[in-house]
């Protein structure tokens, strides 16, 4: 399994988890869900959203919880096409700084799973 990680370069990524990306930092919560299967889960902060209408619901709630800017750090394509993305946010929550890893993984051009941890 690749552990490494290397500079975040998005020309090296699959194409949803990019638009994800994209779309999460640009508040498009529409395009977020366009990118997941409809069967998908996102984990974050210990709970699991199941299925395109509550990842939507997720996403627009996500974004308004906190103030905050995201920096992409690195990435790491794994075996069995697993994407870990990590992401620094600084912002107006508690501890004012974290670095989480956005960890993908897709099927059939989608995302089918997302999770989001420290």
């Amino acid at each position: 399994m690749n552990d490494t990680f290397t500079a975040y370069d998005p020309a090296t990524l699959p194409a949803p988890v990019v638009a994800y990306l994209d779309a999460h930092d640009e508040n498009r919560h529409a395009d977020v869900a366009a990118v997941f299967a409809p069967d998908a889960t996102v984990l974050d902060d210990g709970k699991t959203y199941e299925g395109i209408e509550a990842i939507r619901a997720w996403s627009e709630k996500s974004s308004t919880e906190y103030t905050y800017t995201s920096t992409r750090i690195d990435q790491r394509i794994a075996d069995g096409g697993q994407v870990v993305v990590r992401v620094r946010l600084d912002g107006n929550f508690p501890g004012g700084t974290v670095t989480l890893r956005y960890r993908f993984v897709l099927r059939a051009g989608l995302i089918a799973d997302l999770a989001i941890e420290v």
